[in-house]
Parts: C-alpha cells; sequence; structure tokens
C-alpha cells in the first residue's frame, strides 16, 4: 500500500486497473469452464438417453410377432373375423394378435391395464378391454385362457407376496371384466404366469415392460 502511494497518480491508476482487469479474466475463465463442463454433462445425457431409446425400439420390433398378409390367409374364416374386429386396436399398438395352437393369441401390454405392482385396472384400459369383449361375444363360443405375465423383478408387499399373487390377479381382473361385458363365465379360465414365460430375454427397462403383459389365448 505504501509502495502505491509512492507511484505518480496516473501509475497507480494503471497499476490498479491491471490488478482489476486480471481477476476479472480469471472469473471469466472459471465461469467458462463451468458452463462448457454442463453442457458436455447435458450432451452425454442426451446421448444415454437416445441409446436407450433406440434399445428399447429394437426390442419391441424383435418382440413383437407379426401378423402378415399370408399369416392371415392360412388362419381359418373364424379367427380372420376376429383380426378384422380387433385390427384398429392393433395398428394403434394396444394390442398384438396371432396365429396359437388351435386358435389366436391378443396380447396386452401390462401397462395399458395396470399400475405397477398392482392388479387394478387403469379407467383408460377399460375402452381397450371392452371392443376385445365385444369382439369375443361375436366369436364361437371356444374356451378363452387369459394368463397374468410379470417381468422378473420380484414383489413382496402386504397385498401380494410374490410374482405369482400379481400375474393371477392380473388374469382374474382381466376375466372379472370380461364376464361384466357379457362372455359367459364358463368360457373362461384365469392363470397366473408369473415371470416364467417372458417374451424377452434381458433385464433391462425395456425387456421388463415388453414381458409385463396379459394375454388371451382364444381357443376355437
Amino acid at each position: 500500500m505504501t509502495a502505491d502511494k509512492d507511484l505518480p497518480l496516473t501509475a497507480q491508476f494503471d497499476h490498479d486497473e491491471d490488478e482489476g482487469g486480471e481477476s476479472s479474466s480469471g472469473r471469466w475463465l472459471i465461469s467458462y469452464a463451468d458452463l462448457i463442463t454442463t453442457l458436455m454433462v447435458l450432451f452425454l445425457a442426451l446421448y444415454a438417453m437416445q441409446l436407450a431409446k433406440h434399445k428399447e425400439s429394437e426390442i419391441r420390433s424383435a418382440a413383437q410377432p407379426t401378423t402378415t398378409a399370408a399369416s392371415v390367409e392360412k388362419m381359418p374364416p373364424v379367427d380372420q373375423a376376429l383380426l378384422a374386429a380387433l385390427e384398429t386396436l392393433r395398428q394403434r399398438g394396444e394390442i398384438t394378435i396371432v396365429p396359437a395352437a388351435r386358435g389366436v393369441e391378443i396380447g396386452i401390454n401390462a401397462k395399458i391395464l395396470f399400475n405397477a405392482g398392482d392388479a387394478t385396472l387403469l379407467p383408460e384400459s377399460l375402452g381397450v378391454l371392452s371392443r376385445i369383449a365385444e369382439a369375443l361375444r361375436a366369436a364361437p363360443a371356444g374356451n378363452i385362457l387369459v394368463e397374468g405375465h410379470t417381468d422378473s423383478t420380484p414383489i413382496s408387499n402386504a397385498k401380494y407376496a410374490s410374482n405369482w399373487e400379481l400375474s393371477s390377479a392380473r388374469a382374474g381382473a382381466v376375466v372379472r371384466y370380461l364376464v361384466e361385458r357379457g362372455l359367459e363365465p364358463h368360457r373362461l379360465a384365469a392363470i397366473g404366469r408369473a415371470d416364467n414365460f417372458p417374451l424377452v430375454a434381458g433385464n433391462d427397462p425395456a425387456s421388463r415392460a415388453l414381458n409385463r403383459r396379459v394375454t388371451l389365448i382364444v381357443q376355437r
């Protein structure tokens, strides 16, 4: 401080300005580095999200059975009529419908029907189930096996001791609704499959989401 007082006034001013400039420049560089780091983290997060979506799309494409014109032609007329009645739901991706042994299999993703870890039908699922019930009422009186499937994540709470109970409760909820919509009870059966028949292999979120489902096997 004493040394500064001994300098001429103009020299003191230049000296203080230099010190302030260096300090401001240093703060600016630190802020710029923080900005670059933040942007890098953001871009990495966006890249990871894009990779996850791409993987989910690949898994879904590989897992979703396709109903080709050739496979439809091989179906008996009764199965073709059921497929035609549910074609709108299939095109919207709300269900899958493919040939099965002695009939057809209708698959419904569990996220359309239930909240995670629960077996209470969601209000938004009722439109899909109503359309399915209407189509099944018009079909010949074959048996309908309703199967509940979970992913491989174990569940244990006050309501469901394991995935067996959860999958059985979900199948039962769908059966009860179909009966309420006019299907004959003797045609229906509810079975819990737990995680024993996965649609795709893997324990990542996309695979688990595909494996959580309810299937209706409509027999001729």
